[in-house]
């Protein structure tokens, strides 16, 4: 805690007389030492710089994209704007950090094997992620992307073992590749894509998914809210093309226990099942009227207080992404700087600084 509240005051160091939004501020921690970079090309700098075990932190603000090589924490702003646009000009530190760019994930081996222990939080990114070596040990915490892969859908995917997404948001697609020990939790996801794969163990649990493709296979179904499951037609792939109908069964061997879904043959080839539901109106039965069917960045995905009762997972909480051990939430697991106030000279030789930091939720 110590060292990252450090971090933060280095950047506020680096702010002093300047908007949030008007300059980009990267810091790299290597041991003791600390590197501060500035631009729109700073994370590109930073992991340039950057060694395995090292920790990088974002401010609010866009920064061009970099492939990232190395098995490194990287810390962001947060993905949501959290105030209206009227204030941020006073409050300019509440910017998300957007990536600007496509990029892949590529961790340069470590003595012939995987590096592990990638970390990388509170960011928001509108492009394509596209693992392309095995990645092994990593987390996803609290970020926004648009299209994440592991590899390409066409020709079965990239390998991992043991990663994690947590309390994310992805807009466009996911798409797991083949996975050992994934866990997708109280997570939000727009279409979950697969591909037939036995290999593959993944937990999905206390997700909102609006789509879900029946070539998903070797996994378990627990506590989400599964609006569709659609047709994936692999053998025309062209590229990140996908071709889906709708109404379609989950594929027989993942096993689904206290799942609502929006689609009525969902269950229909499923061999391991338990205490789910099927409803076709499950969005106006969960978030009532004015529940919406279609991923949205500003949609809550708020249960009513009587869905809340009625829909209960296996550990007797509310199915979907406010039940379990980790409701969801977007505050990052560290502190962060959410205002800052910094006379603009010195009087009687002092500066006079103030700021509100925001505690961390780390309960993950």
């Amino acid at each position: 805690m110590k060292k990252e509240f450090t971090t933060l005051m280095l950047i506020l160091i680096g702010l002093t007389g300047v908007k949030a939004q008007d300059v980009q501020l990267v810091t790299l921690q290597k041991g003791e030492e600390t590197q501060v970079f500035y631009g729109a090309d700073a994370f590109i700098e930073a992991m340039a710089a950057a060694d395995h075990g090292n920790t990088i932190t974002l401010t609010a603000g866009t920064f061009n994209a970099t492939n990232i090589t190395k098995a490194v924490t990287i810390y962001g702003a947060g993905y949501e704007t959290n105030v209206d646009k009227e204030k941020l000009a006073e409050e300019p530190e509440k910017y998300p950090t957007r990536i600007n760019g496509n990029f892949d994930i590529a961790l340069d081996s470590i003595e012939g094997r995987p590096a592990e222990g990638l970390y990388i939080e509170g960011i928001y990114s509108n492009k394509t992620i596209t693992v392309q070596n095995k990645l092994v040990a990593a987390s996803f915490i609290k970020c926004r992307f648009g299209f994440f892969k592991f590899g390409n859908v066409s020709d079965g995917g990239t390998k991992s073992e043991d990663c994690s997404f947590i309390h994310c948001r992805i807009a466009d697609r996911f798409f797991p590749g083949e996975s050992k020990s994934m866990s997708i939790i109280n997570s939000i996801i727009n279409a979950f894509l697969g591909t037939y794969n036995e290999r593959s163990t993944i937990m999905i649990q206390n997700n909102i998914i609006i789509g879900l493709a029946d070539k998903l296979e070797g996994g378990v179904l627990k506590n989400n809210i599964i609006g569709d499951v659609y047709f994936q037609d692999l053998e025309n792939f062209t590229g990140d093309y996908y071709h889906s109908l709708s109404n379609y069964p989950v594929y027989t061997n993942i096993a689904t226990f206290h799942n609502l879904f929006g689609n009525k043959r969902a269950l229909d080839s499923v061999i391991t099942k338990d205490g789910n539901w099927i409803d076709t109106n499950w969005a106006t039965i969960l978030f009532g009227e004015s529940g919406i069917k279609e991923y949205s960045d500003t949609y809550s995905y708020q249960l009513t207080e009587e869905a809340k009762k009625t829909y209960l997972g296996t550990d007797g909480t509310e199915i979907g992404i406010y039940g379990g051990e980790t409701p969801f939430s977007p505050i990052l697991t560290i502190p962060r700087i959410i205002k800052k106030e910094i006379a603009p000279k010195t009087e009687n030789g002092k500066l006079k600084v103030n700021i509100k930091v925001e505690i961390g939720n780390n309960f993950l």
